[in-house]
């Protein structure tokens, strides 16, 4: 019988390069001019016109970054940043005597954002240009503007889909920056609407508005950090005995059974922004960053002053 016709094997590996030096380095930038070459429609390679608008996004970028990086904390290790900010969330209503009060009072919160953009290259830009990062103590951060001007080195068949890529990430960055900044802004948003409000002057928020009160018993749980002082006696937490009932940590210096360890305790510091005249029994919490509140207190204040 017939054999039947041998197949033929596929060529295994990459294509061979050339080996001529001009066809070589031609064919280098072709492979580079495909990886970058964009596949959405209607892109601008013009080269002007992307230097232009990436130069300008740097520099919205890096005072934004300025501004923001104040409120952050562990943005040296780790993908994302704890951004802290001080201000004022509520507007309250208590009785003190025979008088109605408004009050607010200082209030701390945090948010986290993932930085990944401003740590490391996308694919679709990495392996290209060495990277180049900021100065301590941001040095895991990329240096965009170093990037950049590397980047402007390139042969322009390469350069014109690589500035397309880059733009993309540098307002990707810039979107990022600008919730960051947005979600700091809040606050000061809702001190202007509190001092439009009442006609009133607020001290800036800050962490002195915790007003430090110091207390007999502590309270605090069972784990305070060790190396906290004793008020009486002047020795650290971890050295007073642990109760074995009540897990607290009980004062060397006392013989007597069940006294505590002596702390401090942080405590808002209130603010009256308006003061009524009235026995009335109100007992009222607006938050301030939600516009339904906003206009509740409104009617309120109109209810007193009626």
């Amino acid at each position: 019988p017939a054999m039947p016709p041998r197949k033929k094997r596929k060529s295994s590996g990459a294509p061979k390069e050339p080996e001529e030096p001009l066809d070589f380095v031609t064919h280098i930038r072709e492979k580079a001019q495909k990886r970058f070459a964009s596949r959405r429609k209607n892109v601008n390679y013009d080269i002007e016109q992307n230097v232009r608008e990436i130069r300008a996004l740097l520099n919205i970028n890096a005072e934004i970054f300025g501004r923001v990086i104040d409120s952050a904390s562990n943005y040296g290790s780790g993908e994302s940043v704890t951004l802290t900010r001080h201000g004022f969330d509520v507007v309250k209503v208590r009785q003190s005597g025979e008088s109605t009060e408004f009050i607010t009072e200082p209030a701390c919160s945090e948010d986290t954002f993932p930085i990944n953009a401003l740590l490391h290259l996308p694919n679709n830009l990495n392996g290209v240009l060495v990277v180049q990062y900021q100065a301590a103590p941001f040095n895991n951060f990329i240096d965009y503007n170093a990037f950049f001007r590397s980047a402007l080195m390139l042969h322009d068949d390469i350069l014109e889909p690589f500035l397309v890529k880059l733009k993309d990430h540098v307002e990707s960055i810039h979107v990022l920056l600008g919730e960051m900044e947005s979600w700091l802004l809040e606050s000061q948003r809702k001190i202007e609407f509190i001092e439009t409000t009442f006609d009133t002057k607020l001290e800036t928020p800050s962490p002195d508005h915790l007003l430090v009160e110091e207390v007999s018993v502590c309270n605090c749980p069972s784990d305070h950090y060790g190396l906290t002082t004793c008020l009486f006696c002047g020795e650290y937490f971890q050295s007073h005995t642990r109760d074995a009932t009540s897990g607290h940590r009980l004062c060397c210096q006392f013989n007597y059974p069940g006294h505590r360890f002596i702390c401090k305790k942080r405590v808002p510091r209130i603010q009256i922004l308006k003061k009524y005249d009235d026995a009335g029994k109100f007992e009222k919490t607006f938050q301030i960053a939600t516009e339904s509140d906003q206009a509740k207190l409104r009617k309120f204040l109109e209810y007193m002053d009626s």
